[in-house]
């Protein structure tokens, strides 16, 4: 598996997203995309080396480096629409994925910032309180940007909360760059609690 180009060389922040979910058979394992509606159901089989460097992927790292080999590997699967490539420089519209829900999601806990989250009988993670506002409009069909621009109108929409982004970004933090991070480290935790799929936009 190779390709004529490394993507990560037009954006060395360049994040890799795992889509759709890794399932085990005895003989390795495969991964499966476009599992929802209107999705085009297909997957692929993976060694157990390239398992398990998808299997590794943190959409968070924008640094990490890959063999030349990886890279081959994950520049075919972004090809054939089992990852989403997301710049470093990337605004809410470069959240394409479409999250899906696959088990029961609960609050356990509401700590002084953010939550606590259980996915079915597992041990719960925390989400930040601006990522707990992404979950109530995971619905299986709007993309993950389309998600965060509504966050950021709600959030813009309340006094106390424009306020706040006006001092960040007074300070230099954009606040499309924030739901953009925020948003990754979603992918990050809900893919690897198997709560939530994030699946390609289109077939």
């Amino acid at each position: 598996m190779t390709i004529p180009y490394d993507p990560a060389i037009l954006n060395p922040g360049i994040r890799y997203v795992r889509l759709g979910y890794l399932t085990a058979f005895e003989s390795g394992h495969t991964l499966t995309v476009g599992d929802r509606a209107g999705g085009d159901k297909r997957g692929v089989k993976l060694t157990p080396a390239y398992y398990t460097v998808l299997s590794s992927l943190d959409p968070t790292v924008g640094d990490r480096e890959f063999t030349a080999e990886e890279l081959g590997l994950l520049g075919w699967l972004a090809g054939q629409g089992f990852l989403a490539l997301v710049p470093g420089d990337a605004g809410l519209d470069g959240l394409t994925m479409v999250p899906v829900p696959r088990r029961e999601i609960a609050v356990v806990e509401d700590p002084d910032e953010g939550f606590l989250i259980r996915a079915g009988d597992d041990v719960p993670f925390a989400v930040s309180e601006l990522g707990a506002r992404f979950l109530p409009l995971v619905d299986g069909e709007r993309t993950l940007g389309e998600i965060a621009q509504t966050v950021k109108t709600e959030v813009l929409a309340d006094h106390e909360g424009r306020l706040s982004v006006e001092r960040n970004e007074g300070q230099g933090r954009m606040f499309d760059s924030v739901l953009v991070d925020e948003a990754l480290v979603l992918i990050r935790d809900f893919t690897r609690s198997g709560a939530i799929t994030f699946e390609p936009t289109t077939p």
